[in-house]
């Protein structure tokens, strides 16, 4: 598979996180605005095995593994044996846990988390407040991994109080709420601490819930994920996109925590603004969370199956939510012992419902699901066995009653309720990126050339031109995926040494993103390799005039006037490359003193300080491409002459 050394978006967000941590960063300089725990785990996994992702997945399989374990105990302590057998059975079978095992992501801690902490509170009835408080320090770890487990722990917490209350006063069943909440407070206070130390505010997990609420309720929700226009789909970007945008909107600065809470307050308005349209997106929602189809994020569970006969043959969620909603029907008069088994589904159930879906998000609820699931085919199994013998009335209603439910369950979660606009051609962009870092750049051509086409036809069933930017409600999203197509086969062409072909898809890609200016960038530098000076210059002038505070565009702008032999216009250029307002980097500071060194040395009289930035240069990047060369050239300014 291509996929497997290719890391994107979350997956290498983590990665990237983890190694600074692994290299000394451990406090970090920020308050979190991702959830931290896999990030420190795999920082630690680095410490002892180095960046091994082979051995990496193997843990996480493992892991997975024991979740069966988990279920199985589960399945017994609440019902029985055949019922722990089989749904621990059904998680061993289940294609989604695989898929999110085996990537470089967090998600593979939920479902054991989440399991062993229903497992304490079922236990025993009523549950000790020992195992009250491994529960709450386990859902705790899990609300370092997904902040909604917040709700799920609130949830509980109610429910145990309210036990505690029934039961009466009786020595250790008042300290049964207390010990829920205390072992969570183990685990999250430090993390809140943390935060409260390297960024003044007190925030338990994370600071960008109101950033993840307004997308999934902001007026461009459409209950998956689908960013608000001027937030890039990057973690690396989105929520300080969501940050500058609440900047602007408010006029003044905000902290993390701040920007958050203003994002909640928009995301509540725009769901009291219209409160048939907030009902409307609340009830697909709440479709796409018990469809079958899995919703992708970063990667595509469908693209990797074509790659895996285990991923294509397995359980998917479908099957197991339908037998559930049975299991569920079957078990209706033993409501009461089960009620923390339906606070935990029923709970994080509408804690994801308060955001948007994704397949991976509703990994937590499988193990119970699993549990139902079982319970629904025993008691079908009996109910066929029995034949003559048939349990009383009620009971034959009961489960009558659960396989009418999972013979309309089944079309309804089969039938996929998503649309192209939760997923415009994700799978496929990301096949040919994997292709690409594969190094297989015909395979990766041939799917980027196969999605330009299907992109093509779908905006203009959406009354949409693919040769220019387009604003038609629903058609927007499959122009931006049309854009980063052309943008990704012009990669593929200049990696094919075809820099006119790339030239050509980069044109696309500008007029379909007109206010992007790194497709004009790329666009001068395809034109530069095609020998077309004067074309890649007016592309970077274009650049320069989108984005007056781009580095990038000064800079290569000066390189090209440079090469011209017009050297008071590269002069100009590089010192707008140096003033353009943006956030320089040390490499990006190299760069200027390195050109500006090699203009000043191209103009007699000027060594003296063309040496003064060289030296600086090397000091900044003494690894850059270009080191030795300037090493010589010092070299023969300290051994010329002084001028008289």
């Amino acid at each position: 598979s291509p996929f497997f050394d290719f890391l994107q978006l979350d997956p290498l967000y983590y990665y990237d996180w983890a190694r600074a941590i692994a290299s000394g960063d451990w406090l970090g300089k920020e308050i979190f605005e991702q959830s931290p725990l896999y990030p420190y785990l795999l920082a630690v996994y680095m410490v002892l095995f180095g960046q091994d992702l082979y051995l990496l997945r193997l843990i996480q399989i493992s892991v997975g593994a024991g979740t069966c374990v988990l279920v199985y105990l589960l399945g017994t302590r609440v019902f029985d044996k055949r019922v722990g057998l089989l749904a621990g059975a059904g998680c061993a079978l289940y294609a989604p846990f695989f898929f999110y095992e085996g990537q470089v992501m967090k998600e593979f801690l939920t479902p054991p988390l989440a399991t062993a902490a229903i497992l304490l509170v079922v236990w025993n009835r009523p549950p000790s407040a020992r195992a009250l408080f491994g529960a709450g320090a386990l859902l705790g770890l899990a609300s370092l991994v997904r902040d909604n487990f917040l709700l799920l722990l609130g949830v509980l917490g109610g429910w145990v109080a309210i036990e505690a209350w029934r039961c009466g006063p009786a020595p250790g069943q008042l300290r049964a709420p207390l010990a829920l909440v205390a072992g969570a407070m183990v685990v999250l206070l430090p993390v809140g601490l943390r935060n409260y130390v390297v960024g003044g505010e007190l925030v338990l997990t994370t600071s960008g819930g109101g950033e993840v609420f307004y997308i999934g309720n902001g007026p461009y929700a459409n209950g998956a994920y689908v960013p608000p226009p001027w937030v890039r789909s990057n973690p690396r970007f989105e929520h300080e996109d969501f940050r500058s945008k609440a900047r602007e909107l408010t006029g003044h600065e905000l902290t993390r925590a701040q920007a958050s809470r203003y994002w909640w307050i928009e995301g509540v308005k725009s769901l009291a603004a219209d409160p048939g349209r907030a009902l409307r997106l609340w009830t697909r929602k709440f479709a796409l969370f018990w469809n079958d189809h899995e919703l992708p994020d970063n990667y595509s569970f469908y693209s990797f199956r074509r790659f895996s006969w285990l991923l294509a043959h397995l359980l998917t969620f479908g099957p197991v939510a339908a037998l559930a909603w049975a299991g569920l029907l079957v078990t209706a008069s033993e409501w009461k012992r089960l009620v923390p088994l339906y606070l935990a589904g029923a709970g994080y159930m509408v804690s994801v419902l308060l955001v948007f879906n994704f397949g991976r998000v509703r990994l937590p609820i499988v193990p119970f699901l699993l549990v139902f699931a079982a319970r629904a085919i025993t008691a079908l199994v009996d109910a066929f066995r029995a034949g003559p013998n048939a349990p009383p009335r009620a009971s034959r209603a009961r489960e009558v009653t659960a396989a009418v439910a999972l013979v309309v369950a089944i079309p309804f979660m089969h039938i996929d309720m998503s649309s192209g606009a939760e997923e415009p051609f994700q799978d496929r962009l990301h096949l040919a990126a994997a292709w690409k870092q594969a190094g297989n750049l015909e395979e990766a051509g041939t799917t980027l050339r196969q999605v330009i086409t299907d992109a093509e036809a779908v905006v203009r069933r959406h009354g949409g031109d693919p040769t220019r930017a387009d604003t038609t409600p629903g058609g927007i999203t499959f122009v931006l995926a049309l854009s980063a197509a052309h943008k990704d086969l012009a990669t593929v062409l200049m990696d094919q040494k075809q820099p006119l072909e790339a030239a050509g898809q980069y044109r696309l890609a500008s007029a379909l993103s007109p206010k992007d200016a790194s497709l004009l960038i790329n666009l001068g530098a395809a034109l530069k390799s095609a020998a077309d000076g004067e074309g890649a210059i007016a592309a970077l002038l274009e650049a320069a005039r989108i984005d007056p505070a781009s580095f990038e565009a000064h800079f290569d702008l000066a390189k090209l006037y440079y090469e011209a032999g017009r050297i008071p216009e590269a002069m100009q250029a590089i010192e707008r490359a140096r003033n353009s307002g943006a956030r320089l980097t040390a490499l990006n500071l190299a760069d200027y003193h390195y050109g500006m060194g090699a203009i000043l040395y191209a103009k007699p009289g000027r060594e003296k300080e063309a040496a003064s930035h060289l030296e600086e240069a090397l000091r900044l990047n003494p690894a850059a491409d270009q080191a030795q060369e300037v090493r010589e050239v010092l070299r023969r300014l300290q051994a010329a002459p002084a001028n008289p």
